[in-house]
């Protein structure tokens, strides 16, 4: 603006300047006025409009209550079928009738020279509920002091007195799992009329180590098949029990030992119906079973063995018969 012009002029100017202003001023309010007036409307609208979808939420019958899945390991266990069951019953004397007699053992002795004139029978064996077997152990190497010299071996024999098979403890495959062990570990060989092949069990290291004692062995079926278990005894249970553990983990076997019997009698079941009629299985469990009852005067015989190894300048020297299982059956066959 010039101020040459009229003071009049100039006064109009500035009216005109100010009412334009002031209608710019109240176009701003109304426009304002209008947005605000928009924003209630769309609420009120939205709130119309959530109104019928509560009522539905509300009308909507409620779902039937879905069933939890049931938790596999709460299920109750099915109880295992037994396909076969062994009673294994030592005596805990010799005052038996199927002992009596120096002639009866002379008349075995005969019919089968695996009954040497050191066996004393000691029990015998029933698988369901009919006689199957005498068990006899040699009672001259199990009774050697020298505990170098001392032997386990165990033979059964069928009901008329023919041999069946026989376990034997490894005196020197057991000096060798001990001193890797660090603890008593006896290795044993089964050998069987049925078949020509050696099963060897043997007492595995078990960490951590309270949870007690586990052994194993592994055997070729007839038709070639490997076949590997575990024997593994169950803690806090009284008695001697064992459970016998497939490859799979799957529990095939038990052992039960009678609680307070000095004797020792085993129940032995079987779970598996294909197993149960295998000679090699049932029979390894049979021999085993024989060999807990003098479990712990074995362990005693290990400890003092290699106590006198260690102190002393002593060899160990095998028995012939045991000797014989460690040579090259390779070679043999050549």
């Amino acid at each position: 603006m010039s101020f040459d012009k009229d003071p009049e002029e100039f006064k109009k100017e500035v009216q005109e300047e100010s009412t334009f202003q002031k209608e710019l001023l109240d176009a701003v309010e109304d426009q304002a006025e209008e947005i605000e007036e928009e924003e209630v409307r769309y609420k009120q609208e939205a709130v119309r409009e959530e109104k019928p979808k509560k009522k539905e939420i509300e009308t909507r019958p409620t779902p039937a209550p879905v069933a939890k899945p049931v938790d596999e390991k709460k299920k109750k266990k099915e109880p295992r079928v037994v396909y076969t069951h062994i009673d294994v019953d030592l005596w805990r004397t010799k005052l038996h009738k199927e002992e009596w007699g120096i002639r009866k053992d002379a008349q075995r002795a005969q019919k089968d020279r695996q009954w040497t004139r050191d066996m004393d029978q000691l029990g015998t064996v029933k698988i369901d509920g009919e006689d199957y077997g005498l068990l006899a152990i040699r009672e001259k190497s199990w009774k050697e002091k020298d505990p170098l010299e001392r032997r386990f071996v165990m033979k059964m024999f069928s009901p008329s007195g023919y041999w069946r098979a026989s376990i034997e403890r490894l005196q020197g495959e057991s000096f060798a799992n001990s001193l890797a062990t660090k603890e008593p570990s006896p290795a044993y060989v089964c050998i069987f009329k049925h078949t020509r092949n050696l099963f060897r069990i043997r007492r595995l290291a078990h960490f951590p180590r309270f949870q007690g004692q586990i052994f194993g062995f592994s055997y070729l079926d007839e038709t070639d098949v490997f076949h590997s278990f575990v024997i593994d005894d169950k803690r806090l249970r009284l008695g001697s029990d064992w459970v016998v553990k497939d490859i799979h983990n799957k529990v095939i076997a038990k052992i039960n030992g009678k609680f307070m019997n000095i004797g020792g009698r085993f129940k032995i079941d079987i779970f598996n119906q294909k197993l149960a009629k295998d000679k090699t299985f049932f029979n390894t469990l049979i021999l085993f079973s024989t060999t807990l009852r003098f479990y712990r005067d074995i362990k005693k015989n290990i400890k003092k063995a290699l106590k006198e190894l260690k102190t002393s300048d002593a060899e160990v020297k095998l028995d012939d018969s045991e000797t014989n299982l460690y040579l090259n059956p390779r070679k043999l066959s050549i």
